[in-house]
């Protein structure tokens, strides 16, 4: 899950629930906002207004974290940097909520000059994995126990405890999307089809989170899909150039050693031999002009042909013809080739 819809619905939803994790349990959440920030589409995930026990307002910003962001601490420090210039008499604090342990960047940004630290801003921060979901489901408090997937301890058996709590004490306008909600968390416990036969598709289907989060997953699988169907041309692609690059060499083999063996080779083996594009009929040819006869190298092998063949001078011609052995790996070759 990329999007951090189901997040920030169920902070306007159940934001008052969430207090205890912030540090402030005793606070009373006064409204939830979305803002946006100038010159970008980007919106903060949730602004808490809150009234402390005394009666202070104060601002509390909440950013929920499902996926790594090297910058994450950064935009922290310039949301809550642009939200105090707006509202310069308002105290303002921020918490970065970490969904799983690969998308924790830590709590603190550290400055350093010559290897000595000379700023660190501490930056409020919930490993939600930290969390225990049975303490969650205890509570009975809504927006924790829809997180409990997310939490240790958390187990298929829990998760229909959960969906159980979450309609027998939340609202009935609420009941649709904080299961869709429960429902996108379970996921990597729960299957999702049979938490749909669980719960029932009619009742989650009014959820009015459903239709989208269900367009999401088929974006992701397709995405997913489209990523593998990639790498799986990547691997062919380096298999097709592992194997031209081993034809290569064979040819290569079988070149030197039809050479070291018969320095008397046509030249046009060479060019018959790149033709070849088989392994199997390439490591056979090396091995058979590895194993073909010697040729008789005494001088009686062109005087022979010599005599047989006189000119009108009295003296033999020379021997054009080649001899058997310089025959044998182009004839093999031919043969192999027309295969």
């Amino acid at each position: 899950m990329k999007s951090d819809l189901p997040l920030k619905r169920l902070t306007a939803l159940r934001g008052a629930d969430f207090l205890p994790l912030l540090g402030f349990p005793d606070a009373t959440l006064v409204d939830v906002v979305s803002r946006e920030l100038p010159a970008s589409a980007k919106r903060l995930d949730t602004l808490l207004r809150l009234r402390s026990p005394h009666g202070q307002h104060f601002l509390h910003l909440l950013e929920w974290q499902n996926y790594p962001d090297p910058l994450i601490l950064w935009r922290t420090v310039g949301y809550l940097a642009w939200i105090g210039q707006n509202e310069p008499d308002m105290s303002v604090l921020g918490t970065i909520a970490y969904l799983h342990p690969a998308a924790d960047m830590g709590d603190s940004l550290i400055q350093r000059i010559d290897g000595q630290i000379v700023r660190n801003w501490q930056i409020g921060s919930i490993r939600l994995w930290e969390q225990d979901a049975q303490v969650a489901l205890a509570t009975t408090n809504i927006g924790l126990v829809v997180l409990s997937p997310l939490m240790q301890n958390a187990s298929p058996s829990l998760i229909e405890t959960a969906a159980q709590i979450v309609l027998a004490h939340a609202p009935a306008p609420q009941q649709s999307d904080l299961l869709s909600i429960l429902g996108v968390f379970a996921e990597p416990l729960y299957d999702i089809h049979r938490f749909t036969n669980f719960i029932g598709r009619e009742r989650l289907m009014s959820s009015g989170l459903f239709e989208y989060l269900m367009q999401e997953r088929e974006a992701e699988w397709q995405e997913r899909e489209a990523g593998w169907q990639e790498r799986e041309a990547e691997l062919l692609q380096q298999a097709e150039s592992v194997q031209r690059d081993a034809i290569h060499s064979l040819q290569q083999i079988l070149v030197e050693t039809i050479l070291l063996r018969f320095p008397t080779a046509p030249m046009a083996l060479t060019r018959d031999i790149r033709q070849v594009q088989r392994s199997d009929v390439l490591s056979h040819l090396i091995i058979a002009v590895q194993h073909a006869p010697d040729v008789d190298r005494s001088p009686s092998c062109c005087t022979r042909r010599q005599a047989s063949h006189p000119t009108e001078g009295g003296r033999g011609s020379p021997c054009r013809a080649p001899c058997a052995l310089t025959l044998h790996p182009a004839r093999a070759l031919h043969q192999h080739c027309g295969r």
